[in-house]
């Protein structure tokens, strides 16, 4: 473990990846903010939230643990549920906005590192950078999908839970940082996050080659090409 985080190509890795972390933590805020303005809750607008930039956003943790482990949060952006217009379908779409959010994130990067390596404008640091755009946009996005609190999946999931099932919910509201700890320990989160990761930038390889078939799998490498510390 030592000497792993003694090289100096990992520091270097982490380096890149700070762009990439910027970006995937205030879209992700942003989004929900601006969604539930447009739902009748002016409440993370009034308090400046509703804004790209990512000091109004970062919580000190959850950016170490973005870094180094590819999954963390921001500070949740305040919402007021009560203000809402319609309340059930409009907290399915701020808890959904911030994970769609980083999936168009990723996608958009995809395309454009895609492009730029059709055309021959890229170099290393490019890939070095643009690449954990895409990847931590993924496992933000799908980090956020666990159904645990105070994770986004749980506010929808939430949505549709009946008054039956009010012991579950306080259960998970109790226990639920521990249940997430406990996925995170023990590796079954790392699992999922990187599964997802490699298939979807696979997803998007496939999807982009259609445009230009000699290109296939020139995203995969990549991929492989920015994390071969």
């Amino acid at each position: 473990m030592f000497s792993y985080f003694s090289n100096p190509n990992y520091w270097m890795g982490l380096l890149y990846s700070i762009p990439a972390v910027l970006l995937a933590l205030s879209i992700h805020e942003y989004a929900h903010a601006y969604s539930a303005y447009r739902c009748g809750d002016p409440t993370a607008r009034n308090l400046g939230r509703m804004s790209l930039d990512p000091v109004k956003h970062l919580d000190p943790i959850g950016l170490i643990c973005l870094l180094l482990f590819r999954f963390g949060w921001a500070k949740p952006v305040p919402i007021n549920s009560r203000n809402f217009k319609h309340p059930r379908k409009d907290n399915i779409i701020v808890s959904l906005s911030g994970i769609i959010a980083n999936f168009i994130l990723s996608f958009i990067s995809a395309a454009i590192l895609f492009v730029a390596l059709g055309l021959g404008f890229v170099n290393e640091i490019f890939i070095h950078i643009m690449v954990p755009v895409i990847t931590l946009n993924i496992t933000l996005g799908i980090f956020n999908l666990i159904p645990i609190p105070p994770l986004d999946g749980f506010q929808f999931l939430n949505s549709f839970l009946t008054r039956k099932a009010t012991a579950v919910i306080n259960v998970l509201y109790r226990y639920g940082f521990i249940i997430l700890l406990v996925l995170i320990i023990s590796g079954f989160t790392g699992w999922l996050l990187g599964n997802f990761t490699i298939w979807l930038i696979g997803v998007y390889d496939s999807f982009f080659s259609l445009f230009a078939p000699g290109m296939k799998g020139i995203l995969q490498v990549s991929y492989v090409f920015a994390y071969s510390f």
